[in-house]
């Protein structure tokens, strides 16, 4: 850049400072009236990203102003941007997810959100005593910056980093305010639709590679609920955020000697655990199949009688109308069956099994066969009645002038298998309603 041209933006920046920040007695106030205790306190220093939005006047953030501008040109005269062979540490503050974008079709997941960067740069401290000022933004001045990149995204521009804003501390602790757009293919996993979970992990690093340390600050784990909270997501909760930092820890992968950038190294790595926001969830899949199965199960009290194949029949009939509403709203790219589609399925075998038995057994029970059933078979089905919550006798005594009337001497095996049999049911319906939907 010439000389003319360096000279017309630094008057273009500096006539910009001057008429943003042209009366800073009306906007550099405190909004806490203990500022000044925490400034006193170190607080500017060691919680500085607060302390510099809320505490402007104690930490002597403002910005503009003549003297301001000196120091910018003061430090530019001497600052050397060149990167060393030195690692440098880069902090991360704080995140915040403004938005996620999901796109099952393509299985496709972006987040959008700010994050907050700080590391040491000891070319920028300045006096503060002599500058009076303690904080500093940087409005062109170019300083060593991260060069965040994404390394997992689906194609290598898919991932941005955008809106870089700088402020620095006299003492040469620098602050980077950067939002991100992160985009990564992910392989949905659908066994717990509609109630699912899932976790979609974004690794980024420096482009510079081996120049960056990142190490994840204790605060962004603390405040993970204010980081998600203003989230948007359609149709779709976010349940957890996990920041996790790279322990640089170098892997050779090859003979280093005949290719030495055969190498890779953990980099950091943004996770987002979210949970479809199953509304429907309940009313739609969850609530019809337990009524189905209440159906099923209460067919018992009709003792083999006209209506308890009927019962079952309409039982029938509303699970496969449950079903049809279910495959209308799975994906059709789902690889693996989910627990609400199976348990449909395991409901309606069930039933229609039940339906088919209870066929078979009223016929025996109303069989006029003249041969009477073996007497250890009598004495046994004597002995189960005891333990069923129905008593085949009692449902033959309180009959005694309808359908039992027509029953013949099978009546009393039949009843108690079918009383057996439902009671079987039950007891597998509770371990598969446990299993699926409780543990």
């Amino acid at each position: 850049m010439s000389w003319s041209s360096t000279t017309a933006i630094l008057i273009l920046l500096k006539f910009l400072a001057v008429v943003v920040n042209g009366d800073e007695s009306s906007s550099c106030v405190d909004s806490d009236p203990k500022c000044s205790l925490w400034a006193s306190q170190g607080e500017c220093q060691t919680n500085a990203v607060w302390m510099m939005a809320n505490c402007r006047r104690s930490c002597q953030s403002c910005q503009g102003g003549d003297r301001a501008w000196k120091l910018r040109t003061h430090i530019a005269s001497s600052y050397d941007n060149s990167t060393s062979n030195a690692t440098k540490m880069v902090s991360i503050e704080s995140v915040r997810i403004t938005h996620v974008d999901i796109d099952e079709m393509k299985q496709l997941v972006r987040v959008f959100g700010r994050m907050v960067m700080s590391w040491n740069d000891s070319k920028i401290a300045w006096d503060k005593d002599q500058w009076g000022i303690s904080w500093l933004n940087f409005y062109w001045i170019q300083v060593w910056t991260p060069q965040i990149i994404q390394i997992n995204a689906a194609n290598p521009l898919a991932g941005t980093v955008s809106g870089k804003v700088l402020a620095a501390n006299y003492t040469g602790q620098v602050y980077m305010w950067t939002d991100f757009s992160f985009i990564a293919p992910y392989n949905f996993e659908y066994e717990d639709y509609p109630n699912d979970y899932q976790k979609i992990c974004y690794k980024f690093d420096d482009k510079r590679y081996f120049t960056v340390r990142f190490k994840v600050s204790p605060q962004v784990k603390n405040r993970q609920h204010e980081a998600i909270s203003e989230a948007h997501v359609s149709g779709w909760n976010i349940v957890d955020l996990d920041v996790t930092d790279s322990k640089y820890v170098v892997q050779v992968l090859g003979n280093w000697k005949q290719n030495p950038f055969d190498v890779q190294t953990n980099n950091c790595e943004l996770c987002l655990g979210i949970r479809r926001n199953a509304a429907y969830y309940v009313t739609e899949m969850l609530l019809p199949a337990l009524v189905n199965t209440l159906l099923t199960l209460s067919a018992v009290v009709f003792q083999l009688s006209t209506m308890q194949p009927l019962l079952l029949a309409f039982s029938i009939v509303s699970q496969v109308l449950s079903l049809i509403l279910i495959n209308t709203r799975l994906p059709d790219f789902s690889s693996s069956t989910p627990t609400i589609l199976k348990f449909t399925g395991f409901n309606l075998f069930t039933t229609a099994l039940l339906f088919v038995l209870s066929l078979i057994l009223r016929k025996m029970a109303n069989s006029t066969s003249t041969l009477p059933p073996p007497h250890f078979v009598t004495t046994a089905l004597n002995f189960v009645d005891h333990f069923l919550p129905f008593s085949s006798g009692a449902a033959e005594v309180k009959n005694p002038d309808e359908e039992a009337a027509e029953r013949g001497p099978y009546a009393h095996v039949a009843l108690t298998f079918n009383n057996l049999l439902f009671a079987f049911c039950f007891l597998v319906y509770i371990i598969a309603i446990a299993f699926s939907f409780l543990l």
